[in-house]
């Protein structure tokens, strides 16, 4: 994979030294940016969407932290260099979401191996962003209905909904449901495809998941006693569901969420 570096200098010489001393192509860089100062840095940042940038704490306009301040919405590693050895700055700057504090005259070394570290923190941003991307669609899929969004449903659709809250955790087919709300499957069928833009089955899966990631986040319950409590057959039936509708698996779902809370 290919990396977009943007190196932030306003010294044009340093600048330049960082851009050409650097065999930026063998760590797969392949796009090197610049700016020389921070309101630049902030523009390219939002309209280039560099991978990793290495920036001067002390920029005119806006200061590094300032930058990733108004940065924050978009992923990317972020390398500090400073000419300051001080405790306070490097404080500064890891809370503003810096990977590594490096102090000026730069170590050519020690550079290459803090892109090194930001590369592998960005797969693991993107990683956890997926993640969180899939969580929000299961989340945002309607669960509970007001009154006004129950007007535009059918009194059917709205009876199959509340049957899926209740009994989630067991057993349920849309048949089941027919027999015990005294429609046809047929046209249980149709209705609820037409309100709720998606099939019976996608819709309870998407509806299980959304109960198992609760779960997992308060980390008390193993494998089976999640599969079982939301309706799920097995633990491997669980597995394939939840691969399915979030990217990863169970555990490593819980250990993106860990690594995130230790960030």
């Amino acid at each position: 994979m290919g990396y977009k570096l943007l190196i932030v200098e306003d010294e044009n010489v340093i600048r330049r030294g960082l851009v050409c001393s650097v065999d930026w192509h063998a760590m797969d860089c392949i796009e090197i940016l610049e700016a020389a100062d921070g309101e630049e840095a902030v523009c390219a940042i939002r309209e280039k969407h560099p991978d990793i940038v290495v920036m001067d704490i002390n920029i005119p306009i806006k200061n590094g932290l300032q930058v990733l301040e108004d940065t924050r919405e978009f992923v990317y590693s972020a390398i500090i260099l400073s000419g300051y050895a001080d405790f306070a700055y490097a404080q500064h700057a890891m809370k503003a979401g810096a990977i590594r504090y490096l102090l000026k005259p730069v170590d050519f070394d020690e550079l290459r191996e803090a892109v090194k570290i930001a590369k592998e923190a960005l797969s693991h941003d993107r990683a956890y962003n997926e993640v969180l991307k899939a969580r929000a669609e299961l989340i945002n899929i309607p669960v509970l209905v007001d009154d006004r969004e129950m007007r535009k449903k059918s009194v059917a659709t709205e009876l199959v909904l509340r049957y899926i809250r209740e009994h989630f955790n067991t057993k349920i087919t849309l048949y089941m449901i027919a027999e015990e709300l005294h429609y046809s499957e047929t046209f249980l069928i149709r209705q609820f495809k037409r309100d709720m833009n998606m099939g019976f089955n996608e819709y309870l899966s998407r509806y299980r998941i959304r109960e198992a990631i609760e779960i997992l986040r308060c980390g008390n319950k193993g494998m089976e006693e999640i599969a079982t409590d939301c309706g799920f057959t097995s633990s491997q039936y669980f597995y394939k569901v939840f691969v399915k509708y979030i990217g990863c698996s169970p555990s490593e779902y819980i250990r993106l969420l860990k690594e995130q809370r230790i960030k």
